[in-house]
């Protein structure tokens, strides 16, 4: 496959990746990036804050990558921007947690779901992978 093929899969695999569950909770809480976004805060004291708003960059990126695969590989901006865009806005909720968490956030990875891991490798994936053609 060509760097066009693979960039469309894994830019169709960010954008469900924020569709998929980001946090998982036992299987009793299940939180996608889209409820995130629209469903309040993501942690204590950031509700109204604009910090949510930065998980946004994940489809948006994911969007533009598929765009930009999809018109003869002219990204704007260009493709590793937008990988690190994507990736930016995986973990920016995760570092914030963290931040503000505590002792209680160091289990925080036992939570994640299978959409935040989709979309981290689908991320590092289109920032790692560049060959010439």
């Amino acid at each position: 496959m060509n760097r066009k093929t693979i960039t469309m899969i894994l830019a169709v695999v960010i954008i469900a990746a924020f569709f998929l569950p980001y946090f998982s909770l036992g299987g009793l809480l299940k939180m996608s990036g889209l409820d995130i976004i629209t469903g309040g805060s993501m942690g204590a004291g950031s509700g109204g804050s604009a910090d949510r708003f930065v998980l946004l960059l994940t489809p948006i990126a994911g969007v533009l990558l598929l765009v930009g695969a999809l018109n003869n590989e002219k990204y704007t901006p260009s493709r590793s921007v937008l990988g690190i865009l994507a990736l930016v806005g995986w973990i920016y909720p995760l570092i914030r947690g963290l931040m503000e968490g505590g002792s209680g956030m160091s289990q925080i990875f036992k939570f994640m779901g299978i959409g935040f891991w989709l979309g981290l490798v689908a991320a590092l994936a289109v920032i790692l992978y560049n060959p010439k053609s």
